[in-house]
């Protein structure tokens, strides 16, 4: 399945945990008839243009609290035309999405707390009709500057929101003894198509030797993701020398001809709480996995990473490996292979 912009526009919309995300940048002037406005309609939003929009964005706010980020856009002559402001939660993401086209330059002012930056970017990538281009990352770091880049798809990134609300219903099971609910709660009305075959094995063992979630370097009360992908006889490499199991002979055995592996770990807490696996979607460019905690009544009063591995057909691509892991009621994180390990706080 395609990447389908008009969709990930409504994913976008969404409040969350306090995070006020717009749907799209308003116009300096809906008034007027500025041509330099021409990239969207007088009301603000992108109209019959929006699948040529592929360039998104996002707000990241490392510091401690609640910051407003104020962004102007400025075409090529330095005409205004977009602006908007945006309330982001302490070390929460914002998706700012559909506001570029590649080969067309823009300059970002951007204002957080009373520090401005500003960025022009040429946006020097090739479009492709139906697929992102890339995204524009916007950085409050915990020492109060700000940091604007521009990444090419190519390079990393989904272009989905870092945490969204779950977008079907989910309704917790009470507890009333152990074993009395189904700890898949959290997958029930998760769509289970369209999906490539696949197998998978959850575990609280380290599947890699140097990489991913290690307990060597566990933080102290954050929640960490990653994903990575093993395409290749050589990455059995990249395993834990000690490592063993299921999980272990489920790559070991992986015809890498036909099939492929995607491993997602998750941090830190109860080893009870383990990702599992609903869906596996072919996106034409790689795969989108699809899945949940496992959340019983009883748990483990251990910590510790949590895993799932999953050995899946290989599709015709297989360039990117994007995960959307339900981890309760209201909060699905998005991870992706390639972009190490993320780390979410103050929001789950």
């Amino acid at each position: 399945m395609g990447y389908d912009r008009r969709r990930a526009l409504q994913v976008a919309g969404a409040s969350i945990s306090g995070l006020l995300v717009a749907g799209c940048l308003s116009t300096g002037d809906p008034g007027t008839d500025d041509e330099n406005n021409d990239d969207r309609d007088r009301d603000g939003s992108l109209g019959d243009d929006i699948d040529e929009m592929t360039i998104d964005g996002r707000l990241h706010n490392e510091a401690g609290e609640k910051q407003t980020f104020a962004v102007t856009i400025r075409d090529a002559e330095g005409s205004e035309v977009a602006r908007d402001e945006w309330e982001v939660g302490a070390g929460e993401t914002a998706p700012v999405p559909a506001f570029g086209k590649p080969g067309e330059p823009r300059t970002f002012e951007v204002t957080v707390d009373g520090v401005t930056e500003s960025e022009t970017l040429e946006f020097d990538v090739e479009a492709e009709p139906g697929k992102k281009a890339g995204y524009v990352e916007i950085t409050y770091t915990s020492d109060g500057t700000i940091e604007i880049v521009f990444t090419p798809v190519g390079d990393g990134g989904s272009g989905l929101a870092r945490v969204e609300a779950p977008p079907y219903e989910i309704s917790e099971p009470e507890c009333s003894g152990m074993g009395d609910r189904d700890p898949l709660w959290l997958c029930e009305n998760m769509a289970a198509e369209p999906s490539v075959a696949f197998d998978q094995v959850e575990t609280t063992f380290a599947i890699f030797a140097g990489e991913g979630l290690t307990l060597e370097a566990e933080p102290d009360g954050e929640h960490q993701f990653y994903a990575a992908l093993l395409t290749e006889t050589d990455d059995l490499d990249r395993l834990n020398a000690d490592a063993g199991g299921d999980p272990v002979a489920l790559i070991e055995e992986t015809d890498f001809d036909t099939e492929a592996v995607l491993v997602a770990q998750t941090g830190w807490g109860s080893g009870s709480v383990t990702p599992h696996l609903k869906r596996i979607e072919d996106t034409g460019d790689g795969i989108h996995a699809f899945g949940c905690y496992r959340r019983p009544c009883a748990g483990t009063d251990d910590y510790t990473m949590r895993t799932v591995v999953a050995r899946f057909e290989r599709p015709d691509s297989l360039e990117e490996g994007i995960v959307s892991l339900t981890v309760d009621a209201e909060h699905r994180v998005n991870f992706e292979a390639g972009e190490g390990v993320v780390t979410v706080t103050d929001v789950l």
